[in-house]
């Protein structure tokens, strides 16, 4: 609050802008809030640790105690790290092969090879280690699950084991296994160490078998799914590209079992939009904030008016083939909307391709969900959405159509005012000066509204 203060106090002086001190302030905010979360992640780290609740509760409690929604609060907790690749293989098969190799090795070649062998199991190690601390209810016994000799199967089945009382049989079992262990490096060979590794063997016993209930099939991905996955991220991170691009791209394993014709029937069964052969998908990023991204589009390359007639309308502009298939897309994420493919504008025939929004119920679905993300045009979405809600509810009274008028003239103002030469045609075409632009401004109809509907739910 004090930032947007100063910030206003900047923009509201008559000299020129310091962008230095503006600059500045802005850096000191995002420092104050990496500052913030990195304290907030600290806290939860050593909080979760020790919850051994069902994890649904412990979200709950997470969005409960830091005001924040459940998929945020769930994002809070951790992911397994992704497990390391390299050309289809993981890090123990590679080793594996290195070793293979190096038999057939002498000499210098030979101790180089075994450097690299020694690097790449420190890597592995390491990402053990990362992978047990994301698993946030075993952390705190992590050299007791290392007596296990864990492998990556192992630790997702940890990290896929929800329910408290499982945790809390496992966290027994782990205890007393680390107990165990310690008594017996104090004692001589005899029958008291006898007993403590007995005591050892039937906790490690009984873990396992915990781990063997959860199927092996329910943490591992399938090869299908992988491919999948790989596909999706290709043709996000490469718009544009053709079913021979994407075969062409992939990893030796998946480019010999698969063909153009195969991938073209997977990008179809993911929902890929195909534009003449070229093929795009809405990033993950972009659907999860979606609405903050057709705000933005509108903001940039839309618009928010209404015609002669005094109807509202909203809608987007793109061209070319990409923007074809974003808004094929659009539509199909909105569900609401019209499309307008291929229309031809201009002397050289260029294609544009329109969204657009008629009807009330999809103007107003839109605007409510984009008005808090415009920046340009949300004075004009506000106005629509007051100008809706009279025709839906308050046509009748007698100060319904004055309204919708001043509504139309501000709109016009809103959009034109900063185009002279265009803005001065549209202005002097539809009756609009300045000072009738403040007293429509001051005319706003909403709390009136709010009034109406309070006395008649009273009623």
């Amino acid at each position: 609050m004090i930032l947007e203060v100063e910030y206003l106090e900047l923009i509201c002086k008559e000299e020129e802008l310091d962008t230095e001190k503006l600059m500045a302030m802005l850096e000191q905010e995002k420092a104050r809030q990496a500052e913030t979360k990195d304290k907030i992640t600290q806290e939860l780290a050593k909080w979760v640790q020790y919850q051994t609740s069902d994890e649904t509760e412990i979200i709950k409690d997470i969005s409960k105690i830091y005001s924040m929604n459940l998929s945020d609060a769930r994002d809070m907790l951790g992911k397994l790290p992704e497990e390391p690749i390299v050309d289809g293989k993981n890090i123990p098969n590679l080793i594996k092969e290195m070793r293979m190799i190096r038999r057939k090795l002498k000499g210098n070649s030979r101790d180089k090879m075994s450097k690299t062998i020694d690097t790449m199991i420190g890597a592995y190690t390491e990402h053990i280690n990362k992978s047990i601390d994301s698993v946030y209810w075993i952390r705190p016994y992590k050299n007791a699950v290392k007596l296990l000799i864990p492998d990556l199967s192992a630790i997702k089945k940890f990290h896929y084991i929800k329910d408290g009382e499982t945790r809390k049989r496992v966290i027994d079992k782990l205890c007393k296994m680390w107990e165990s262990n310690l008594n017996r490096n104090k004692l001589d060979y005899g029958n008291e160490y006898f007993n403590c590794c007995k005591a050892l063997k039937q906790n490690k016993k009984e873990i396992r078998k915990i781990l063997k209930e959860i199927s092996h099939q329910s943490i591992r991905k399938s090869r299908q799914s992988v491919l999948d996955k790989l596909i999706k991220n290709l043709v996000c991170n490469n718009p544009g590209l053709t079913s021979n691009a994407v075969h062409s791209l992939l990893p030796k394993s998946y480019h010999r079992s698969t063909t153009p014709q195969t991938i073209s029937k997977m990008l179809k069964r993911i929902d890929a939009t195909n534009v003449n052969g070229e093929y795009y998908i809405i990033g993950d990023e972009i659907k999860k904030d979606l609405y903050s991204y057709v705000a933005g589009f509108i903001d940039s390359d839309g618009y928010i008016t209404m015609d002669s007639n005094f109807s509202p309308r909203v809608g987007m502009i793109a061209t070319g083939n990409r923007g074809r298939a974003f808004f094929k897309e659009l539509e199909r994420e909105l569900k609401c909307g019209r499309l307008h493919l291929d229309q031809k504008v201009g002397e050289n025939n260029r294609s544009q391709h329109r969204l657009n929004f008629y009807s009330q119920d999809d103007i107003t679905k839109i605007l409510d969900k984009c008005i808090p993300h415009l920046r340009m045009k949300k004075a004009q979405g506000k106005l629509i959405r007051e100008a809706i809600r009279i025709k839906k509810r308050f046509k009748k009274e007698e100060w319904a159509k004055p309204r919708v008028k001043e509504i139309f003239k501000l709109i016009k103002w809103e959009n034109w005012k900063d185009s002279r030469y265009q803005g001065a045609r549209e202005f002097e075409k539809y009756d609009i000066n300045e000072d009738d632009i403040n007293k429509y401004k001051n005319n706003n109809k909403m709390n009136l509204m709010d009034e109406i509907d309070s006395i008649v739910k009273e009623e």
